[in-house]
């Protein structure tokens, strides 16, 4: 299949007049000013590596932590309409049986649902400082064990895993995890720059959701967002949605990390995309209201953002070139999960694209090459 009379982002430029040639679920060409009597017209939309969402809870009212094989069609649909063709079910801190069950889900389904690239643990090692939105009731130490017990379940389905680095066991969990190919972020964590950085060196590359859950930067007690600041071993996570990170504050961090090291990701729960105003979050009552999701105690929970809405705050925000805008949606998820197959257009890589209108509203969705979405 061609479709021609795109304007394309690549790794490093634009091509203002191009064409897209794909089959078997693999870009086979891109070039530019060339016309194809029988290909589709893009009638002059953007064309962007498709997005990839390393943290997102769930969709539609449906969590991760209670969904059915079932939902997971559900939400990967859900996710095609805001451009994602790979996202990672991103668990709650919980106990070992509910997350017995995530991992057997997820086993069951992942040949189902091509863009379901695996599963986030965030959790259950993490800080009760740090707590958040988790559950402090089954916050434990890290477990290799229970790690190895759960990956086995899973398929080898455990990709990324959000952990506080200071708690006993930690470094050695790190260096595990890590060589078992898994991504292992700091997040919900109260360790201090030195802290992190040991844990780089066993291993550690990344930050969740930056300035979220964590210690901050002092000028006296340098913390982990100092850390992410810092070191270009570390890629950072940001919810882009300007209620969790005002905007100067992505401005800032953006000016510091860069567009090499920087990821937007959504940390939606499930009340995206539907009408829930109140839920539970694993047992903490929340509502929805003011653009994000709380506690009803009072702290913020998570977001209802969509990738393409992150899209479009960075834009802008920092007025970032579309090519900045693709790493920071997609090229940088992909490096950091280690898929070299995906993440920029690119001759034999996925044929995993969103085309975009001038407004950065997506109008098509393509994984693998198969429209998956379509704003008719």
């Amino acid at each position: 299949m061609i479709i021609k009379n795109l304007k394309i982002v690549l790794k490093d430029r634009i091509i203002e007049n191009g064409y897209l040639s794909f089959a078997n679920g693999v870009i086979k060409e891109i070039g530019e000013n060339k016309d194809f009597p029988n290909a589709i017209d893009g009638h002059g939309l953007i064309a962007m590596p498709g997005f990839i969402d390393v943290h997102i809870h769930g969709s539609c009212g449906i969590d991760f932590m209670n969904a059915k094989e079932e939902d997971y069609v559900t939400i990967a649909d859900s996710l095609y309409k805001e451009g994602v063709t790979t996202f990672l079910a991103t668990t709650l801190t919980s106990d070992h049986d509910s997350l017995v069950k995530v991992c057997t889900t997820v086993n069951n389904v992942k040949d189902k649902i091509p863009s379901l690239g695996g599963i986030h643990f965030e959790g259950p090692y993490i800080s009760e400082k740090h707590k958040g939105a988790q559950n402090a009731k089954y916050i434990r130490l890290p477990d290799i064990k229970e790690f190895d017990e759960l990956q086995k379940l899973s398929g080898n389905s455990v990709k990324y895993i959000t952990l506080a680095v200071e708690k006993e066991g930690a470094m050695d969990f790190v260096k595990h995890v890590t060589n078992a190919g898994v991504v292992a972020s700091v997040g919900h964590s109260d360790a201090s720059f030195v802290e992190v950085k040991k844990a780089i060196d066993m291993g550690l590359t990344n930050a969740t959701h930056t300035h979220n859950a964590m210690s901050g930067h002092h000028h006296r007690n340098p913390g982990i967002v100092t850390a992410a600041f810092y070191f270009d071993q570390l890629n950072t996570e940001f919810i882009c949605d300007k209620v969790h990170v005002c905007p100067d504050v992505l401005l800032t961090s953006y000016k510091v990390i860069g567009p090499e090291r920087f990821m937007v990701i959504t940390d939606a729960l499930c009340v995206k995309n539907s009408d829930i105003e109140k839920f539970q979050l694993f047992g903490l009552d929340c509502v929805k209201k003011d653009g994000a999701a709380y506690l009803t105690s009072g702290p913020l929970a998570g977001s209802i953002l969509t990738m393409d809405q992150g899209l479009r705050n960075m834009k802008e925000i920092t007025h970032a070139s579309l090519v900045d805008l693709a790493k920071i949606t997609s090229r940088n998820a992909a490096k950091a999960l280690h898929l070299s197959d995906r993440g920029e257009l690119a001759v034999n890589k996925l044929a995993d694209f969103v085309l975009l209108d001038e407004t950065l509203h997506v109008q098509e969705t393509y994984k693998l090459g198969k429209k998956v979405f379509a704003n008719d």
